[in-house]
């Protein structure tokens, strides 16, 4: 999509190019942490919704 029409959205396409040449953050790393956070929700929620 970008491909086609980055010149319309400049400031994305220059932080998604970014992004994808950023070597420090890796996307299995960005994918753990968000995984971590959900199961951390999760986790809240049962704890919260547990008699007791």
């Amino acid at each position: 999509m970008l491909h086609d029409h980055g010149a319309r959205f400049p400031a994305v396409s220059a932080a998604l190019r970014d992004a994808s040449a950023d070597q420090a953050a890796p996307q299995d790393q960005a994918w753990e942490f968000g995984l971590q956070r959900i199961l951390d929700g999760l986790a809240t929620l049962v704890t919260e919704r547990s008699p007791g």
